[in-house]
C-alpha cells in the first residue's frame, strides 16, 4: 500500500525572494543540485560567449597585420578555461542528479523549474557563490573586450566613409605571424603622421623602401591600431566590434539590476537590524 505524500515543509533557500517549502530532504537537495547545475551552465555559456567575442576580435586584429597584445591573448585563454570549468562542473552535477532515485528527480524538476528565484546573474545574495562568481568574471571580461574594441568601430566607419586623413607609409621589413592553423606575412614600417613617424604594420606584403599613401587610423588605441587596406576588412572590423558592444550593453543592464538588488538587500538588512520587518517586494 502506498504511503500518502508528505506536505512540503523544508525550505529551499532563495537568493532574493522567499523560498519554496519542500518536505522531503532528498527532493530539497535535488532542487538545490538542479539550481547549481543551472548556475554552472549559465557561467559556461557566458564564458563561451566572451571567449568567442574575444577570439573574434583577436582574429580581426591578426587579419589586419597587428596581432592583439599578449595580455589580450592571455585573457582569451582564461575565458576558454572558464568555459571548460563551467562545462565540467555542470556535467558533474548532472552525474550526481542521475544517482538520485527517479521518483526524487521527478518531484524536483518541476519544483526547480517553477521556483520563484531560479539562479540569475543579477540576484543578490547569490545561492551558489562560486558559479555566480565565475559567470560574472566572464561578463566583466566582455566589458574589457568591448572597451578595447571601440576604436575598431570608429576606424572601420571612418575608412568606409572616406573620413580622416591620408598619410605616407614607409615599408621597412616583413614579418610572419603563425598560429596553429596557418601563417600570415605582413609589412612593418613607419607611418609619417604630422611630421613625426610612428611604427605601424601593413596587413599585406609590399616592396620594401617604396613609400605609398594609406588611410591613417582615426583612433590609434586598443584594437584600432591596425591599418585597414580594404572595404572587406573595414566591414568585418565594424561588425565584430558592434557585436561585442551589443553584448556589453546586456552585461551593463545585468550589472545595474545586480546593483539595485544589492542595495535592496543592504537596506532590508539594515531595517531588520533596526527592528523593522519590511516585506520584500
Amino acid at each position: 500500500m502506498s504511503l500518502p505524500a508528505r506536505p512540503y515543509a523544508c525550505r529551499v533557500k532563495s537568493s532574493s525572494q522567499p523560498g519554496t517549502s519542500v518536505a522531503d530532504p532528498e527532493v530539497a537537495a535535488a532542487v538545490r543540485l538542479l539550481h547549481r547545475r543551472q548556475s554552472w551552465a549559465r557561467a559556461a555559456v557566458t564564458s563561451f560567449i566572451a571567449f568567442v567575442l574575444a577570439a573574434g576580435a583577436s582574429a580581426s586584429a591578426e587579419s589586419q597585420g597587428t596581432p592583439a597584445p599578449s595580455w589580450f591573448r592571455i585573457m582569451v585563454l582564461v575565458l576558454g578555461a572558464l568555459t571548460i570549468v563551467g562545462i565540467v562542473a555542470a556535467v558533474a552535477d548532472t552525474t550526481l542528479l542521475r544517482r538520485r532515485p527517479p521518483a526524487v528527480r521527478a518531484q524536483a524538476i518541476p519544483l526547480a523549474a517553477h521556483h520563484p528565484s531560479r539562479p540569475q546573474a543579477h540576484h543578490y545574495p547569490p545561492r551558489h557563490r562560486v558559479a555566480w562568481a565565475f559567470g560574472w568574471v566572464g561578463m566583466l571580461l566582455i566589458l574589457v573586450v568591448a572597451v578595447v574594441s571601440v576604436p575598431g568601430v570608429v576606424d572601420g566607419v571612418a575608412y568606409l566613409t572616406d573620413a580622416g586623413t591620408t598619410v605616407t607609409f614607409d615599408p621597412v621589413s616583413h614579418q610572419t605571424n603563425c598560429d596553429q592553423y596557418d601563417c600570415q606575412t605582413s609589412t612593418d614600417g613607419i607611418l609619417e603622421t604630422g611630421g613625426s613617424g610612428v611604427n605601424a604594420t601593413w596587413p599585406d606584403v609590399v616592396p620594401l623602401g617604396k613609400p605609398f599613401q594609406v588611410r591613417e587610423p582615426v583612433w590609434r588605441w586598443g584594437l584600432g591600431e591596425a591599418l585597414i587596406d580594404s572595404d572587406g576588412i573595414a566591414v568585418g572590423a565594424v561588425l565584430i566590434s558592434l557585436l561585442i558592444e551589443g553584448a556589453a550593453v546586456l552585461v551593463v543592464v545585468r550589472l545595474v539590476k545586480l546593483a539595485r538588488n544589492w542595495q535592496r538587500h543592504r537596506h532590508n538588512g539594515l531595517d531588520r537590524a533596526a527592528g523593522h520587518d519590511l516585506p520584500i517586494s
